[in-house]
């Protein structure tokens, strides 16, 4: 009984800790870019997967911060379309990644769509706030992912 109280008392005690919170410092599903450059490119490829505009104009991006921000909505739109066709994918793994000039890092991917199998490199830099965004790809070698319907 006596250890059962004990149990209790320690269930009780820890239940009532309080906890530290700390508000601003969790990046949240709307936060531009990636924390890495291997997570922005793993979020622009789930954008272009789901052919999400928002979302990959969230991750696509400069120096200067993502494309949302630093591109005419109707300019954003139209480029944003046109790279979706390149960049349809049913899956896709990277290769390598190393670092690139500039402090950027590239990353070789290789894509899978249909029966098609694509390797291309795409290069991720460091934004503002500590963020990273994909910059570019190598579209000229998913040109036939494009073409395919």
């Amino acid at each position: 009984m006596k250890k059962l109280a004990i149990v209790l008392l320690l269930v009780f005690v820890a239940g009532c800790r309080q906890r530290q919170v700390v508000v601003g410092t969790a990046p949240s599903a709307n936060d531009p870019g990636g924390a890495t450059a291997l997570d922005a490119l793993s979020k622009f490829m789930a954008a272009a997967k789901a052919q999400d505009l928002q979302a990959f104009a969230n991750v696509w991006g400069t120096t200067a911060g993502p494309a949302r921000s630093t591109i005419a909505q109707a300019e954003l739109e139209q480029r944003s379309i046109i790279l979706l066709c390149y960049l349809k994918h049913d899956s896709y793994r990277v290769v390598s990644e190393s670092p690139a000039t500039n402090n950027e890092r590239v990353f070789s991917v290789e894509t899978k769509f249909r029966d098609l199998t694509r390797s291309a490199n795409f290069f991720a830099t460091p934004g503002p706030a500590n963020r990273w965004y994909v910059k570019n790809f190598e579209i000229e070698k998913l040109t036939d992912v494009c073409q395919r319907r």
